[in-house]
């Protein structure tokens, strides 16, 4: 059985709906991540693009592209929230907290962290059980 994840942004005008596995389930420290979406850290699910589907309103969603980097930033036009950004393998990484705030704050379990990726790059210290990785 598939199992079926919706995200949606600040003011409902669009939602995503996330299907099967992600890729990686992770908190990055990695500079680009910081640089594009200026955070000290980001706590994510990275998809293929074939698992996320715009579900309501795709016309809503803006697309932020870095002027050096393959990267991008999805947003919704009206609320501005974050709906998920691209890497350079051209996953949808979509963050933890935007999931967990859908699901009444609650993480699923099979979306949670398994690891910390660039670790060695952190501009901050996580006092976590979960294992550090450069």
């Amino acid at each position: 059985m598939t199992v079926t994840y919706t995200v949606h942004c600040q003011c409902h005008a669009t939602s995503l709906a996330l299907t099967g596995e992600p890729k990686v389930r992770g908190i990055c420290h990695c500079e680009d991540c910081r640089e594009l979406l200026q955070v000290p850290f980001h706590a994510v699910t990275a998809w293929e693009s074939d698992q996320v589907t715009v579900q309501d309103e795709s016309d809503v969603l803006e697309t932020f592209a870095h002027p050096s980097k393959n990267m991008k930033r999805i947003f919704c036009r009206r609320c501005g929230e974050t709906l998920y950004n691209t890497n350079a393998m051209d996953w949808r990484v979509v963050s933890q907290w935007l999931i967990r705030k859908c699901h009444d704050d609650l993480l699923p379990e099979a979306l949670k962290p398994r690891s910390h990726f660039f670790y060695a790059r952190r501009v901050m210290d996580i006092d976590d059980s979960l294992p550090k990785r450069d």
